[in-house]
């Protein structure tokens, strides 16, 4: 991937603009493909036929845990009031056992991630007898990706025991900054000092494979306070680090808090455009490289398997409330409450079965997303000429300097990267 040269927003006028706003996901198209390919066939049928057969496709779990200690600023996502945080440890072992004796459960998982929500929002001792549960359950593979989000503050000496002791082997860090003004705008609990504190604690726990998230353009942020937080990645060497621009979403108190030239300033595309630079530039001579359009990694220690194994054909077992997932390709969410497909397959049944071939756009936008892929094989795996379908495009994004095109592979360049979500739904929509 081509590099650029580090700006300065007080230097930078404009860049050149391919579209005329930055999306920040590409989630919106792929909600389109789901309807587009949404297949005419009988839950209960297929999955009565799955689930009674070995599974022949790789497999991850995700539990998702819908509670916070603290609700972030800019956070819009419900959490649930009927369900009792003390007692959700219950819930989701009732869960595994309900559905653990199908023969397809019994085949080797190679990735488990807990997400939320803040799954170190529950006790150290109801994690442990999930986990506890989770290895008794299922097949956990013994080289399997065990994955926790959390944010710095709850990572206790407490919570980083019983983490290890139960094999999990990466943590996902909700840092966001650790400039303490940054912090207290978005909501974030502790100072910046101590959230560094407790990421040292869990590196010196041996937790090898710890990953950060980081939110860049927020309001008041400066590029000395952004270098200040790549500085204090850089020396904690860690695995990896996903960096995103703020997403303002209304009805949060972030919203209510900004005035409306606040508000248009987080999507001035100049500002974001030299804070992802800086973030690329700055941390390269850490060893950080890009992984996909939102991760960097380190000596390729976090390998994100969980989404490795997801977005390229594999399953994801749904387990909790708010969970999404997929049991091949039954592609389902666990809603409040929800009904299960029959007495005798207790799957929810919010959900959709989906043809082979949005399986093949979800596994060819997965690798868009990781910088680079291989048209000429994905036009054989779907049978369509896909350099023909996508050519004007094609040809707009390398005159544009978003992509190399060369022997039916694309390969995103710097600024592709920084459009990226643009050019996947470009794609994907002419499919």
């Amino acid at each position: 991937m081509k590099s650029s040269p580090i700006y300065s927003i007080q230097m930078l006028n404009t860049i050149s603009r391919p579209f005329p706003t930055r999306y920040k996901s590409h989630h919106d198209a792929s909600r389109s493909l789901k309807r587009r390919y949404t297949m005419n066939i009988s839950a209960e049928e297929y999955l009565e036929q799955i689930l009674n057969q070995p599974a022949k496709s790789r497999r991850a779990i995700y539990i998702h845990v819908p509670f916070c200690t603290k609700v972030c600023s800019f956070c819009p996502f419900h959490r649930p009031d009927q369900l009792r945080r003390r007692e959700y440890h219950r819930h989701l072992i009732a869960e595994m056992r309900r559905i653990r004796g199908f023969e397809y459960m019994k085949a080797p998982i190679s990735a488990v991630n807990f997400g939320g929500g803040t799954p170190t929002a529950l006790s150290p001792e109801q994690l442990e007898l999930i986990l506890e549960e989770l290895h008794s359950s299922f097949n956990i593979s013994p080289d399997a990706e065990i994955s926790v989000e959390t944010s710095a503050t709850e990572l206790t000496d407490d919570m980083l025991s019983a983490l290890r002791r139960q094999g999990v082997n990466r943590l996902s860090v909700g840092v966001q900054t650790f400039d303490d003004d940054g912090r207290a705008l978005l909501g974030r609990r502790g100072g910046g000092d101590f959230a560094y504190s407790r990421i040292e604690r869990a590196l010196e726990y041996g937790f090898v494979n710890v990953s950060a998230d980081i939110i860049y353009n927020y309001p008041g942020q400066t590029e000395a306070r952004l270098l200040d937080d790549i500085r204090r990645i850089g020396s904690l060497g860690l695995a990896g680090i996903s960096f995103y621009s703020l997403m303002l979403h209304e009805r949060t108190p972030l919203y209510y808090r900004l005035g409306r030239p606040e508000r248009e300033e987080l999507e001035n595309i100049d500002r974001q455009y030299v804070f992802f630079n800086l973030l690329l530039d700055q941390l390269e001579p850490y060893g950080y490289e890009p992984f996909e359009l939102t991760k960097l990694i380190r000596n390729k220690l976090d390998k994100y398997e969980y989404m490795e194994v997801r977005h390229n054909h594999g399953s994801c077992i749904a387990l909790g409330q708010g969970a999404g997932g997929n049991i091949d390709n039954y592609l389902y969410s666990n809603t409040p409450d929800y009904d299960q497909v029959s007495e005798t397959c207790p799957i929810s049944a919010s959900g959709r079965i989906v043809s082979d071939e949005y399986r093949i756009i979800d596994s060819f936008i997965w690798e868009l997303q990781k910088g680079s892929v291989d048209l000429g094989g994905y036009s054989k795996r779907l049978g369509l000429d896909l350099c023909s379908i996508l050519q004007a495009e094609l040809e707009r994004f390398v005159d544009y300097g978003l992509i190399e095109y060369d022997d039916d592979k694309i390969t995103l360049t710097r600024d592709g990267l920084f459009w990226g979500s643009n050019i996947i739904d470009a794609l994907v929509s002419r499919l």
